[in-house]
């Protein structure tokens, strides 16, 4: 099995990183699991956006490589 991002697994990172980072805030920063909550969100936040801009690249390339052969 090959480990490729594409658009599901980018949108899952990202919604999982906002839902963190809401829990972590509804939490506060009295709970042991503050910590760990925010750097996952902001982590996977950041991985969701940059999966979503490497699979549009990555399809657009794939399209234009396309047209041209």
């Amino acid at each position: 099995m090959e480990n490729k991002m594409n658009y599901t697994k980018a949108i899952i990172l990202l919604v999982s990183g906002i839902l963190a980072i809401a829990a972590s805030r509804w939490l506060g920063a009295e709970s042991g699991a503050y910590g760990f909550l925010i750097g996952y969100g902001y982590a996977a936040l950041v991985g969701g956006v940059l999966g979503i801009g490497y699979s549009y690249f990555k399809m657009q390339k794939a399209k234009k490589g396309e047209v041209t052969q």
